[in-house]
């Protein structure tokens, strides 16, 4: 996977419970769709564990918000699996940054 590094999924599957296959095609889309299926349940289902994973992993609280203001499971799981990737590969570049000092 060339985008989402080896650090990124784990912490995925951690956080969010997402189950990704062994051997899957790990493109940023693949991961998002499965990350968005399992947000739908979580919102509907988990919202407390949601709340406490998007703050562990320091998902920026404005535009969780402003994802929540969608007001539609739906609408809400594609943006918050982009603002998780997102903030997970910010985090795998800065490690991989402070790393090579």
């Amino acid at each position: 996977m060339s985008e989402l590094t080896a650090d990124a999924v784990p912490l995925l599957e951690k956080h969010f419970g997402v189950s990704i296959p062994e051997g899957a095609a790990l493109t940023r889309e693949y991961v998002e769709k499965l990350l968005t299926e399992h947000l739908v349940y979580m919102l509907h289902e988990e919202m407390e564990k949601l709340l406490q994973a998007l703050y562990r992993i320091d998902v920026n609280e404005r535009k969780v918000k402003d994802a929540f203001a969608q007001n539609n499971p739906k609408a809400i799981a594609p943006e918050l699996a982009r603002l998780i990737i997102d903030r997970e590969l910010q985090k795998a570049e800065s490690r991989r940054t402070h790393k090579g000092e």
